[in-house]
């Protein structure tokens, strides 16, 4: 008798899926997703993706690199390719957060800690990130909560996100991105993180229209424009505003 083997690739997309069907769908979006377009497509399936359990991811407590590793990928590469499917969500508080920043969940009505009912009755909101992550996936992480929180929280009025120090990025978190993209008619004090100067003038062109408290942590900074910074407060409409910077960079201009 010959023996043989079946890859799983070899096999129809309709007994895949059948076969992907009893299996836990987190595991199987986690080992599959990424290897080929033809298995993202299949794990991704609404049939797979409309009830989402993340009760067995590790907590943000378990700090070592594969744990880290494994909640980046879900939160900022699965969520954001189903989010419009979940229908349902299971998910540790924790994590809270980090679930409504990955998508907008246009479906979800089920789920045990996130109610989108009540996110418009959210007006302050402290938010302190010390996942050691790498600067990339962090860089990726802040620019998708720039990009969704005025979004999702609309009556957001105070933002407190505090950021370590030691992430230091090499571009503009906002370059390239829509003028409609952190925009807010409510928030009044924000402190942010951010790369450069180009980052704050993009965000002082009225889309934060009643901003009247403003911190901001810059990476780099020209001399000159620090200078601006800091002499042209009623310019730009400030009860108060404050950075800190870890590098001033002095520019040479020749006549």
């Amino acid at each position: 008798m010959n023996n043989s083997t079946v890859n799983i690739l070899d096999l129809p997309d309709e007994i895949l899926l059948n076969i992907f069907k009893t299996l836990n769908n987190m595991d199987l979006l986690y080992s599959l997703f990424g290897i080929n377009k033809r298995l993202d497509n299949m794990v991704c399936d609404i049939n797979l993706t409309r009830s989402i359990n993340l009760m067995m991811l590790p907590s943000n407590r378990a700090i070592d690199w594969r744990t880290s590793t494994i909640r980046d990928r879900i939160f900022m590469q699965l969520l954001p390719r189903i989010h419009n499917n979940v229908e349902c969500f299971t998910v540790q508080g924790c994590f809270f957060l980090r679930v409504l920043l990955a998508g907008n969940y246009p479906n979800l009505h089920e789920s045990p800690f996130i109610h989108t009912s009540f996110l418009h009755q959210i007006t302050d909101l402290a938010v302190r990130i010390s996942d050691k992550i790498t600067n990339e996936s962090m860089e990726t992480l802040l620019i998708g909560i720039y990009k969704n929180i005025f979004t999702i929280l609309t009556n957001l009025k105070y933002l407190d996100l505090n950021v370590n120090d030691t992430y230091a990025f090499g571009k503009s978190l906002l370059k390239g991105l829509p003028s409609n993209i952190c925009c807010s008619s409510s928030i009044i004090h924000l402190r942010i993180k951010m790369n450069n100067f180009e980052d704050f003038l993009s965000l002082m062109d009225g889309r934060l229209s009643q901003l009247h408290t403003f911190i901001i942590d810059l990476d780099y900074i020209y001399d000159t424009c620090y200078a601006a910074l800091r002499f042209n407060r009623r310019r730009f409409n400030m009860r108060y505003l404050s950075s800190s910077v870890l590098n001033i960079a002095v520019k040479n201009h020749r006549e």
